[in-house]
């Protein structure tokens, strides 16, 4: 079948943004991203993170925009040179997993941020997962791989997570999973990630609420010890009527 002339020059043109990206991403180095996550129940936290780029330029206003957004508050921030990379250290806290989300910055193809979901399960399971990729996800030609393999610095991407509640399983490796201390790691080569979407999953289990069973019990108690208390009176109410009805009728 001959391609018509719009679909060879959309194909063209693709392939050219393409070569651009993938040079840009020669020439700027990859993404070191290191990453130390704090969640609380209600999908609160904080985040302590390492950035490392290479670039011309340092970015300050762009952590100040970040700052702006809703439910994102910024604790600290520093900015160092080392040769070509910018270092970034940040801190801040969020509201929600929504506001952690909208924080997403994505530095060329390199989605080290990602998207987290949380998800209440039946009982008390809970479920989290976190999306990252790198690279493009659906064109892969020679030419692309023939430019990645002129890409010999090959950083990692390192996340840490503090969970407020028992860890039944995850897909992180079982040297990175301190169950009593209820914290996983997940360290990703960004060679191995090249052109993937990876997931990071948890499956996770509430306590039993016993202070709630417990409250419920004391409440419980005391409504039947108001309820006997209460007939009792009543009780005592009739006997004295009857005796003075008897006393008047005698």
């Amino acid at each position: 079948m001959v391609q018509s002339r719009d679909h060879i020059e959309e194909k063209y043109v693709r392939k050219h943004i393409l070569i651009i990206a993938i040079l840009l991403l020669t020439l700027f180095g990859c993404v070191h991203y290191e990453e130390e996550l704090w969640l609380n129940r209600d999908g609160s936290g904080k985040a302590k993170l390492v950035l490392i780029h290479r670039s011309a330029n340092e970015n300050p206003d762009e952590i100040l925009k970040k700052a702006e957004l809703n439910g994102i508050h910024l604790q600290s921030y520093s900015i160092k040179r080392n040769g070509p990379n910018v270092i970034y250290n940040v801190q801040f806290k969020f509201d929600s997993i929504e506001a952690f989300n909208n924080v997403n910055d994505q530095v060329g193809n390199a989605d080290f941020w990602g998207k987290i979901t949380l998800n209440k399960e039946k009982g008390r399971r809970i479920t989290f997962k976190r999306r990252i990729s790198l690279g493009d996800q659906e064109d892969v030609d020679d030419f692309e791989m023939l430019m990645r393999s002129t890409i010999t610095d090959h950083p990692t991407w390192s996340y840490k997570i503090h969970l407020p509640w028992k860890i039944i399983s995850t897909n992180a490796e079982e040297a990175n999973i301190d169950r009593n201390g209820r914290t996983i790691t997940w360290n990703y080569d960004t060679e191995q990630l090249w052109n993937k979407t990876e997931y990071m999953t948890i499956e996770l289990e509430k306590p039993f609420p016993w202070l709630l069973v417990v409250l419920g019990g004391i409440i419980g108690i005391l409504v039947i010890f108001s309820l006997f208390w209460l007939m009792r009176i009543a009780r005592s109410s009739h006997l004295l009527d009857w005796m003075h009805h008897k006393n008047s009728d005698s």
